[in-house]
């Protein structure tokens, strides 16, 4: 039947849905969507100078490696991995061409790897070095790594927006996502390179889907609609360890939630079960990868904790190629490198001055009782798994620290919600006050974003990272040589080439040399020429490289011919001449 509204009608209707109905809804949607999207462009465009850490160049390359090779091989060779791949192989091959990495979780890399091969698809070279001296970051970086970590804390933050609906209020969750997107912790996560965006979303996503699934089972509905949600929850936190190792800390805290959450001993431990069985078929098949390269489900995690501690200072620990670990000393070390973690990365925890008003708010609520138990139950699942985060994660990395923030999320919620609670009991009356005090709190929560988009902005992380520098330092050797270098994530992210760290002295090096491996070229950057000249180069553990470095090698060193580079702040040594046809300039680092 043909619609007779006449044109004036079908116009008042238009109107009145963009005045308070659908449309209102959508242009509210969307300039939300607009000013997020100034934020990460204007905080990219202000922080983002290029990959500055080892870890983050180490995941590219993989990346790249995997897209290329379609196995988890790295090109950035440590000396310990060499000792431990020796130990598993015929004729005490270190397999250098192919050494397989043993350091890092494979999901990161792998869809970095999609990325990539999406450029390949469309016949552009993501890794092309940008023109210019001054250039400093790949398309890949800016067109695969970034977008990728800028997509998941945009993800998150949804996240935080349905949970908070779910559990508190519209408001609440609508404010915490707001919070969330103007926190400076989270895009310094995403600007890192590192796979904490990726693993934080699916953290976060593992609780929501949780949750999910056990109020649906709660209210009678279906069986499709909790079950499916429930074996997403242990997808995800099976994706979230094989982002990163230390992610498994919130299975505990997702076991208690299920386990209170279905009645504790009235069918709850069955659920735990269930979950423990599912979650452990899907990472094991990467476990045993692990075991058949290096004889441990867990790979190198061991060594990682045991590298910059007072007995392992720096990276000495990779350059060992005979490592001597007395089991005695490395309970000592394990205890002081813990004790020295947190003690100078304590703000890590409570992060910045908005999120350590919130954490003083999470924490107050571990004395509070809400009036819906999913509420309670999920803040004792939380706070077992922050706890546990918070223990492992100061035997590890900077960045494992940082994982702390994957309960940041929850932190805001939980934090807002006593706030909200606070505000009540004051009952002020005046509309208006109780609004002040809400926009009190978010301008509090969101004064680190402010103070880091002002000026002065983010510098290039030289010393001692320049792309265009490394990469013509990559291009004096073919595809099939190896250099020997104190930053081989680097070389191999930046100048594509295999790449050994420099072992701890030189007998080590000739040993690695004349019966391992031919080493074509030795890159030293000021990673090694900024040491503390008398304590570390003339009368410490550097001091069998000084003479190399100062252009007075022994007499059997082979590489002989040098070249500086960048004002003299490298040097480049090789077997013979490879740059005499070249220009011996360099672009300057600015």
């Amino acid at each position: 039947m043909a619609d007779n509204r006449s044109f004036e009608s079908t116009l008042h209707d238009i109107v009145y849905s963009i005045d308070t109905g659908t449309g209102l809804k959508i242009i509210r949607v969307t300039l939300y969507v607009l000013l997020l999207l100034v934020i990460v462009m204007v905080y990219t465009a202000t922080q983002f100078r290029g990959l500055k850490t080892e870890e983050a160049m180490d995941y590219a390359q993989l990346g790249r490696n995997m897209s290329i090779q379609g196995g988890m091989v790295t090109k950035a060779v440590r000396p310990l991995t060499m000792w431990k791949v020796q130990q598993r192989t015929a004729g005490e091959n270190p397999l250098i061409a192919g050494h397989p990495d043993m350091y890092h979780a494979p999901a990161y890399p792998a869809l970095l790897a999609v990325g990539f091969k999406m450029f390949d698809f469309i016949g552009v070279d993501p890794f092309a070095m940008p023109e210019g001296g001054r250039g400093v970051a790949m398309d890949a970086e800016r067109w695969v790594i970034l977008p990728l970590n800028h997509l998941f804390a945009i993800l998150t933050g949804w996240i935080v927006f349905s949970l908070g609906k779910r559990l508190f209020s519209r408001e609440i969750g609508f404010m915490g996502m707001t919070i969330y997107y103007l926190s400076d912790l989270v895009w310094q996560d995403s600007i890192s390179g590192l796979n904490l965006s990726m693993a934080i979303f699916f953290i976060a996503a593992s609780f929501h889907a949780l949750v999910v699934s056990m109020l649906n089972k709660r209210d009678g509905d279906p069986k499709l609609y909790w079950i499916t949600p429930f074996i997403v929850s242990i997808f995800c936190a099976a994706i979230a360890f094989l982002t990163r190792y230390i992610a498994l800390a919130a299975v505990p805290g997702l076991c208690l939630f299920a386990w209170l959450m279905c009645g504790r001993f009235r069918g709850g431990t069955r659920f735990v079960v269930v979950f423990l069985l599912l979650y452990t078929m899907l990472i094991t098949p990467w476990l045993v990868r692990n075991v058949k390269v290096s004889g441990n489900p867990a790979g190198m995690v061991g060594y990682t904790a045991l590298a910059d501690s007072p007995r392992f200072p720096d990276n000495s620990l990779d350059r060992e190629y005979h490592p001597d670990i007395a089991p005695s000393s490395m309970v000592t070390a394990l205890k002081q490198k813990w004790i020295l973690n947190y003690s100078g990365k304590h703000d890590s925890v409570i992060p910045a001055l908005g999120g350590g008003i919130l954490m003083a708010m999470f924490i107050v609520t571990f004395f509070y009782h809400f009036v819906r138990p999913q509420v309670n139950y999920l803040r004792w699942g939380l706070g077992i798994s922050l706890l546990l985060m918070v223990v492992l994660a100061g035997f590890f990395s900077e960045s494992s620290i940082h994982m702390i923030h994957a309960f940041w999320p929850f932190i805001i919620l939980y934090g807002l919600a006593f706030f909200y609670i606070l505000i009540d009991r004051l009952d002020l009356g005046v509309r208006i006050y109780n609004l002040g005090l809400k926009c009190l709190i978010v301008v509090l929560a969101i004064i680190p974003f402010g103070l880091t988009l002002m000026p002065p902005h983010e510098n290039h992380p030289y010393p001692p990272y320049h792309a265009p520098i490394i990469a013509r330092v990559g291009e004096m050797l073919n595809e099939r040589e190896v250099m020997c270098t104190d930053m081989p994530w680097a070389t191999a992210w930046y100048g594509n080439r295999v790449s050994i760290l420099l072992p701890k002295d030189l007998d080590q090096f000739y040993e690695i040399n004349d019966y391992k491996q031919y080493i074509s070229g030795m890159y030293f950057t000021t990673i090694t020429k900024n040491k503390p000249f008398v304590k570390q180069l003339l009368d410490g553990p550097e001091k069998s490289w000084l003479p190399v470095m100062s252009g007075r090698p022994p007499p059997d060193f082979p590489l002989k011919e040098g070249v500086a580079l960048n004002r003299q702040d490298q040097i480049f040594l090789s077997d013979r001449d490879r740059w005499s046809g070249q220009s011996a300039a360099t672009p300057a680092a600015e």
